[in-house]
């Protein structure tokens, strides 16, 4: 990340301004395909390691604190999950804990989560085969994302753990540039348009295809009914 090179649409400057003031749990929400997990595995201080969990109904407590694995001898051998492997980080300083879509974690999981995601002093986990103790080292961090706009549609003990809030609603400069320039500035004005939004994954992959097949037929397969307003608003964007 560019941070210091790049200027920041607000929403990402007030992240930027609550890593730097030593704030480690931050919720990041609003609409998908906005760069909130990229940002949230790379912005800030990393360097003990970012660890992703990808929150869905079927996923259990092995994602996130650990069990038993089949190795490749044939026996069982115990992985850590996300959870404790962003407390230890690099074995000296903590990492950083990324949960992805928060609001798709089932019941035990989320039970589990504030555990993890307890303050410093409070959070603790026994691992159940040794009885070894283990505790977040200085330096853990956590993001949660998730695409849900009512807080109030979030558990309260969970939310209460994330002081700092923060709505995206624009896409991270670094992940524009990652389109050619001719999408930059329709993908950045309608990703968060409401009914009329369209996800910056739909324009990496219309650009990735329209390279290939022409632009008029990936607009078809990628925009459907909306294919032709789409053109429209590039026509525009290219005079404007």
């Amino acid at each position: 990340m560019n941070e210091e090179t790049v200027t920041l649409p607000t929403c990402w400057k007030h992240f930027q301004q609550a890593l730097d003031s030593g704030v480690n749990r931050v919720l990041l929400y609003g609409p998908p395909g906005t760069g909130k997990t990229y940002a949230g595995l790379r912005m800030g201080n990393v360097s003990a390691g970012a660890f992703r969990l990808i929150c869905t109904e079927d996923m259990t407590n092995l994602d996130v604190t650990g069990g038993f694995l089949p190795a490749s001898d044939g026996s069982f051998q115990w992985m850590y999950g996300a959870g404790i492997k962003a407390w230890n980080g690099d074995g000296m300083t903590g990492g950083r804990l990324v949960v992805d879509e928060i609001d798709k974690a089932g019941g035990d999981v989320e039970a589990t989560l504030l555990s993890i995601l307890d303050s410093e002093e409070s959070a603790e986990w026994s691992h159940p085969e040794t009885g070894q103790m283990f505790r977040p080292k200085p330096g853990f961090s956590a993001v949660m994302t998730t695409n849900i706009e009512d807080m109030e549609d979030l558990p309260p003990a969970l939310t209460d753990r994330f002081p700092v809030k923060i709505r995206i609603n624009e896409p991270h400069p670094d992940a524009l540039e990652r389109l050619s320039y001719d999408l930059r500035g329709i993908a950045k004005n309608l990703c968060d348009a409401g009914e009329r939004r369209v996800s910056l994954r739909a324009f990496m992959t219309f650009d990735q295809m329209r390279k290939t097949i022409g632009t008029e037929d990936a607009s078809k397969i990628i925009f459907g009914d909306r294919a032709e307003s789409i053109l429209d608003a590039m026509k525009i964007e290219a005079v404007a």
